[in-house]
């Protein structure tokens, strides 16, 4: 737990939070894209971001790349 503004507020992961935007684009696209391509897509993403200084974005980041590389692999 982290404390903010003298509250205690749980924080997740970086981590733990692509697992869960893997996990919510895996549903979404579920029927359209097989979810081991979501989740090879998502690991991508977060392994060219795994390495930033500053973490904050990095789960809004690795979704807006899975997106645009799911919409790049959809047939026109």
């Amino acid at each position: 737990m982290t404390v903010n503004s003298g509250c205690m507020l749980p924080t997740m992961s970086v981590s733990d939070q692509v697992s869960k935007v893997a996990q919510r684009l895996a549903d979404e696209y579920s029927g359209r894209v097989p979810d081991p391509v979501v989740r090879h897509l998502v690991d991508e993403a977060y392994l060219e971001m795994a390495s930033a200084k500053v973490t904050q974005f990095v789960p809004v980041l690795v979704d807006r790349s899975v997106r645009a590389r799911i919409r790049e692999l959809q047939p026109a």
